[in-house]
């Protein structure tokens, strides 16, 4: 049993007020407090399952004990939000001390205007006795404990005492392995013993949402650039034609301008050929003019 000096947390004037239970409607609370028992359950069950932590997580699952001297027995303990070490971590109605589990090591209560009260007072005396050794009351809108935070935990020398957050508003967990949990807002948030916030579950959908709509941007940057690649492949296979069209247009020009020339070369030579033949003409004519000419001369002197 948890001490406080010499004296033990729960007192007989304590029993005699017969410790109450918790009912349903004794736990119920507002959207910030699902919220944020919701959120710490999710970020720690995802921590231990990803540390491989032979953790037992969960929110609002009965606890069954017995209470020395307690007029009616078991007590019933519905938390929002506890872990059991070395527990397995399987589907469960309710968690019986009495059967030989193990009480909660770590204990949170988000704070509700039905259970407030109950909270800093008498739930963290039985918690303490009944075996837990952190036990955190978060108020997430701190309209009843006027601030965010009140903490206990068990000191090494076994007795129970508040636990005051750090310089940077952090409680550094050895229960939960030097995890931190730090009021940030609405939430109770969890810092891994790095230093790196985990991410709540709702983060994690942002997240991944935030990461397909990157894919998904990428993946049409992607297609965008295949298709600009694909249409100057196009281009340029089009551009390759009219090259190569242009140079079969130049080599049949080149061709044509060859032929012309030979052409033109032939009708030189054609020509040269008719001047020497017309040369080698008027040079028959002269020498058949000289020679009639000759012959009348001749037929002159001869008459």
């Amino acid at each position: 049993m948890a001490m406080i000096g010499d004296k033990p947390l729960i007192s007989t004037m304590y029993d005699r007020l017969l410790i109450e239970d918790d009912t349903e409607e004794s736990v119920s609370g507002s959207d910030y407090h699902l919220a944020a028992v919701f959120a710490l359950y999710d970020v720690l069950l995802r921590y231990a399952q990803r540390a491989i932590k032979r953790w037992y997580v969960t929110a609002e699952v009965l606890v069954l004990a017995d209470i020395p001297e307690r007029t009616r027995n078991p007590w019933r303990a519905m938390p929002d939000v506890y872990v059991v070490l070395d527990t397995p971590d399987t589907f469960r109605t309710s968690l019986d001390t009495r059967q030989g589990e193990s009480f909660p090591q770590f204990v949170c209560e988000v704070a509700s205007d039905s259970t407030w009260d109950r909270d800093v007072e008498d739930k963290q005396r039985v918690y303490a006795d009944l075996g837990a050794v952190e036990y955190v009351v978060f108020d997430p809108t701190t309209e009843f404990l006027k601030h965010s935070l009140r903490a206990w935990r068990r000191y090494p020398d076994d007795t129970w005492g508040p636990w005051t957050p750090d310089a940077q508003g952090f409680l550094i967990s050895t229960v939960l392995d030097g995890l931190r949990l730090r009021a940030e807002g609405a939430l109770l948030r969890v810092y891994d013993p790095a230093g790196e916030r985990l991410p709540t579950g709702r983060e994690l959908q942002e997240i991944a949402h935030e990461h397909a709509a990157h894919y998904l941007a990428v993946e049409r940057q992607l297609r965008e650039q295949e298709a600009r690649q694909i249409e100057m492949e196009r281009a340029a296979r089009e551009q390759e034609a009219r090259q190569i069209e242009m140079e079969r247009a130049a080599r049949e020009q080149e061709a044509r301008q060859i032929e012309m020339e030979r052409a033109a070369r032939e009708q030189e030579a054609r020509q040269i050929e008719m001047e020497r033949a017309a040369r080698e003409q008027e040079a028959r004519v002269a020498e058949l003019e000289e020679e009639l000419a000759r012959l009348r001369a001749q037929r002159q002197v001869g008459e």
